[in-house]
């Protein structure tokens, strides 16, 4: 095949433009001649190792630089690259377990990982037994540079696993480089745009949006940790600032859990005299957004030149490589007031006045399908629904993947007679689409849907700390029930989410079930598991609590 387009700047590097890896006190920074040269190199190494052409070679590396070289090397190797979350402080067996599962799933005889990852690699693997072999990203790079023609696929990437174990999805370069481009297309990036990032490098969003993205245009890229941002969120915010920095960041995205960081640790005394006017475009997915929380966001950044424009909401998945609708960039989000009553699949959404006496929500626009997609609406029967109506989002398009390593369990997301069955809940109106929750996160209450996510947007409005709430809806003994999990919150905090559940859950058995830090599991990417979260409430046999709260009617 002819060299992929995401490929290409390694035919080309700037010297003017690089990587920068930053922390709270200190950055480090590479050109892309330097890392152009490295890619070489790592490629060549695998070649000189005997590592095959088309072997699927796991990525064990810490963000920055050197995972951008290891990334692309691998793939000039004519491999496929699957990136690895790397451990942290607090990660555990888990952790170890994804590892391993991983290594498995993609048949993996090598595995590439830098110096700071090597013992760990060596010591997970094993458990796994001894067939797995360990390359040292320093010792490929030290030889001769080398290159072969690039493999039909690109790379396995992991989905979130929010609701079901992480699946691995085969991208080929084809849906790469399609995505890609209609990514820049739709940010409108140019030669002189500069992307900062603190997003997880092994997840889509970070992975292709803030790696792939910037790096295939050759432009400068900042990046941090994860840990980096939960932190020290300020030392993120000043790379776009146009008084502390020389190349101010341009281009960014986050979940909403992001933004919710920033307005909870940064105050306006913190941005005294900065300037964020080249601020085009905060990209903002992953996760139902709060309009509350766009509000608080815009107050607290505008008055030093952000545009509320910048904010930008995008819907998108792996299983499409990544980004599938987004909202129009320079122009505010729109979003609009349903009745909730309205919000069950096959219904049609009326549009709400601000005073009525019907339960109301207001939900933002995550914009139109980008290029080469096409998104339909569609009811149970998978035929499509009539505009304003709710029902599956269903995907065709140049961006989608050519499936999962191996079938999932029924009821998931789903590539399905050239399309792929999203199991996420949505309506358009006028071309845009509005997404609701995921099916597999909702419960039906006389003949109404309740999302999991619009409850934790209640209960953040009611002053919780949305990072240490999760709910999980669905039925046990043929009643519906709503559960409320309290990371390490108090008895005042139990009590509201008791309140916010009777007013958010009519006809639902409720439960508020208080656990301790750390004691909801979490994907990779930060993401409530709310299945495995179910599946373990059901063994404590919470639904048959007899404290659980409940309607007459239910």
């Amino acid at each position: 095949m002819s060299r992929p387009h995401t490929l290409s700047w390694l035919d080309a590097p700037r010297d003017d433009t690089g990587v920068e890896m930053f922390d709270e006190v200190s950055h480090t920074y590479r050109p892309y001649t330097e890392l152009a040269d490295a890619a070489s190199r790592i490629a060549g190494g695998l070649i000189t190792e005997g590592v095959p052409r088309g072997a699927v070679v796991p990525l064990l590396c810490s963000t920055g630089p050197d995972l951008v070289a290891a990334f692309y090397g691998v793939q000039a190797a004519g491999c496929v690259v699957s990136v690895l979350a790397p451990p942290t402080r607090v990660s555990g067996e888990a952790a170890r377990a994804h590892v391993r599962a991983v290594v498995t799933a993609v048949d993996a005889d090598t595995v590439v990982v830098d110096a700071a990852h090597h013992d760990y690699a060596v010591d997970v693997l094993a458990e796994a037994g001894p067939r797995t072999r360990v390359l040292l990203l320093e010792e490929l790079g030290a030889g001769g540079p080398g290159r072969r023609a690039p493999d039909e696929q690109a790379l396995v990437q992991f989905t979130s696993g929010s609701s079901g174990r992480p699946r691995g999805v085969r991208i080929s370069h084809a849906a790469l480089d399609a995505n890609t481009a209609a990514i820049r297309a739709w940010e409108r990036a140019g030669r002189d745009d500069s992307w900062c990032s603190w997003l997880p490098m092994h997840h889509d969003m970070g992975l292709i949006g803030c790696l792939v993205v910037p790096v295939s245009g050759n432009n400068r890229l900042a990046v941090c940790r994860p840990e980096t941002f939960l932190r020290h969120p300020l030392s993120y915010v000043t790379r776009f600032d146009a008084n502390r920095v020389d190349r101010p960041a341009t281009i960014t995205a986050t979940p909403a859990f992001g933004l919710q960081r920033i307005v909870d640790r940064i105050g306006p005394a913190d941005l005294e005299g900065a300037d964020l006017s080249r601020t085009r475009a905060v990209i903002v997915g992953a996760e139902r957004i709060d309009p509350a929380l766009v509000t608080r966001f815009t107050d607290l950044m505008s008055p030093h030149g952000l545009s509320p424009n910048a904010l930008t909401p995008a819907y998108g998945l792996a299983e499409s490589t990544l980004a599938v609708t987004g909202a129009p960039l320079g122009e505010s989000p729109r979003s609009v007031r349903v009745h909730r009553d309205d919000l069950r699949v096959g219904a049609k959404v009326s549009l709400a006045a601000e005073a009525t006496s019907r339960e109301t929500v207001r939900v933002i626009s995550c914009g139109r399908a980008l290029d080469g997609l096409t998104v339909q609406v569609v009811g149970e029967d998978g035929r499509p629904l009539p505009e304003g109506h709710v029902g599956e989002m269903a995907l065709r398009g140049s961006s989608l993947a050519d499936g999962y390593l191996a079938a999932g369990p029924a009821g998931g997301t789903a590539f399905e007679d050239g399309r792929l069955l999203t199991r996420d809940v949505a309506f358009e109106l006028a071309g845009e689409f509005y997404v609701l929750g995921r099916l597999g996160d909702s419960v039906k209450v006389n003949a109404r849907s309740l999302f999991a996510e619009d409850v934790e947007l209640m209960l953040g409005r009611a002053g919780l700390d949305l990072s240490r709430v999760c709910v999980v809806l669905g039925e046990a003994d043929g009643r519906p029930h709503a559960v409320a999990v309290l990371e390490g919150l108090d008895t005042r905090a139990a009590e509201v989410a008791e309140d916010v559940l009777a007013a958010a859950c009519p006809g639902t058995r409720r439960h508020v079930t208080q656990v301790p830090r750390g004691a909801i599991p979490r994907t990779s990417s930060g993401k409530s598991r709310r299945r495995q979260l179910w599946q373990s409430l059901s063994r404590e046999h919470t639904f048959d609590a007899v404290s659980a709260a409940a309607d007459t009617t239910a």
